[in-house]
């Protein structure tokens, strides 16, 4: 493949007969699309008006200049065409979410993204220039990119469930390290509660567009094809449900854990303290302001270190018959 990649910007033709090409932007004669090709521009938010003459191509500068000002997730039609913003999940190198403008023609789709991604790039790979995607009409593309592109929740799901594996398993060893797990259970927290704040408009947004009389503005293929979208959001916010219970579930780990290193201290001090006291009423008795005749004898001295001493020993064992220790 040619890389024509321009500051940002991806355009790439893709025809029925599986001859996917690029499109040099910048020339005069732009190919007129016909039902059998399907046109996708990935343009960088700051790159859109080096693609000027492709908008006046397409006929929608003006939607294309205020594609990203306006606020509404909600998805809606002007002058026939679709636009709507999705928040895309990306994993690498860390958890970040990117607002996804898209707009929706006939036969071409316009994604506009504020974040160096290279979307088409990326789609593309595995086809190698043969995908027959042309025969596909832009709400249909469109659900398809859609669909990969939440693969990337799905990822983000599945790391945080095996960091959560990884923190269970910390946390039964010996040892652990309280205070960086405490602080690695909050963020794995915080991602979850990131991706569902996320993910739940979402599932409203494919409500709409899979609406049984949206096909009377879609193709009923393509408002099936949202539908499918929308249950594969539902089973992401299933999946972030049940990794919210792994993560309670880790934390009550937690708490029993420290309570147990809670329990083991007190358990060692207490028998410090057992061991020590008889030491402490005999010294307390032998440091009474009185005369008997054994502090007159040099070798009663060490019969009295010798009893503190055997009571210390017969602590300690009596202490392990008794599984204290």
């Amino acid at each position: 493949m040619t890389d024509t990649r321009q500051s940002g910007s991806w355009v790439w033709l893709y025809k029925d007969s599986g001859e996917d090409v690029p499109i040099e932007v910048d020339r005069d004669d732009l190919p007129e699309l016909d039902d059998r090709m399907l046109l996708w521009a990935d343009v960088h938010v700051d790159s859109l008006e080096q693609l000027a003459g492709l908008w006046k191509h397409l006929g929608i500068e003006s939607q294309v200049a205020q594609l990203t000002e306006w606020g509404d997730d909600q998805p809606f039609y002007l002058n026939d065409i679709l636009q709507l913003k999705v928040p895309v999940a990306r994993t690498e190198p860390e958890l970040s979410i990117v607002d996804l403008y898209c707009l929706v023609g006939t036969n071409w789709v316009v994604t506009v993204h504020d974040d160096d991604l290279d979307l088409i790039a990326e789609f593309n790979q595995p086809f190698e220039g043969d995908s027959k995607l042309g025969g596909l009409n832009g709400p249909a593309f469109t659900t398809i990119v859609l669909d990969w592109q939440l693969s990337g929740y799905f990822r983000a799901i599945e790391e945080t469930q095996t960091e959560i594996d990884r923190l269970d398993e910390e946390l039964l060893g010996e040892s652990p390290d309280e205070t960086g797990l405490l602080r690695r259970l909050k963020e794995s927290r915080g991602r979850v509660r990131q991706l569902r704040q996320t993910l739940a408009p979402q599932r409203d947004l494919l409500g709409l567009l899979s609406h049984p009389e949206t096909d009377k503005l879609i193709a009923p293929e393509a408002a099936r094809d949202f539908e499918r979208l929308a249950n594969q959001v539902q089973r992401a916010l299933e999946a972030l449900d049940t990794t919210r219970e792994m993560i309670v579930g880790t934390f009550d780990i937690f708490m029993t854990r420290t309570a147990q290193s809670t329990n083991d201290i007190m358990k060692r001090l207490t028998i410090v303290s057992v061991l020590l006291l008889p030491a402490a009423v005999i010294a307390g008795i032998m440091g009474m302001n009185f005369k008997v005749w054994i502090f007159e004898t040099t070798w009663m001295f060490w019969v009295v270190i010798g009893s503190m001493v055997l009571l210390a020993l017969t602590t300690l064992s009596v202490a392990k018959r008794k599984k204290w220790l």
